[in-house]
């Protein structure tokens, strides 16, 4: 397993829960930051540095040529989670296969059609 720093903010919804869930069963090490979002912490301003949109989940990690990235919301979380990590395609499938095209398909589903009817 590479050397990982990633960070995931995030509270135990429906999205953030997901990438949990990835971070897990790839085995990537990681810090867990827990935004109860019922006190709104995720609108601080420490956190608005890290997503402008105030929303969870966020994740921070440092890449190989030592930048530092944020990536935010789910799908993107699980679509970065799977081209860094996931080397050995546990959870995802290689580019260009027909089973890398449905699984697309089913991210983004999963974030612009089931995500937005659980409100």
């Amino acid at each position: 397993m590479e050397e990982s720093n990633v960070e995931l903010y995030t509270s135990s919804t429906l999205s953030g829960v997901k990438v949990s869930i990835a971070l897990e069963e790839l085995g990537i090490p990681y810090e867990f930051e827990h935004l109860d979002i019922s006190t709104n912490r995720q609108k601080k301003p420490w956190f608005l540095e890290i997503n402008l949109k105030g929303r969870i989940p966020a994740v921070t990690d440092t890449l190989a040529d030592s930048t530092d990235v944020v990536i935010f919301d789910s799908g993107s979380i699980l679509l970065y989670l799977a081209e860094q990590y996931d080397k050995d395609h546990n959870i995802s499938f290689l580019v260009g296969s027909a089973e890398h095209c449905e699984m697309i398909n089913w991210l983004f589903f999963q974030n612009a059609g089931v995500g937005p009817m659980q409100g």
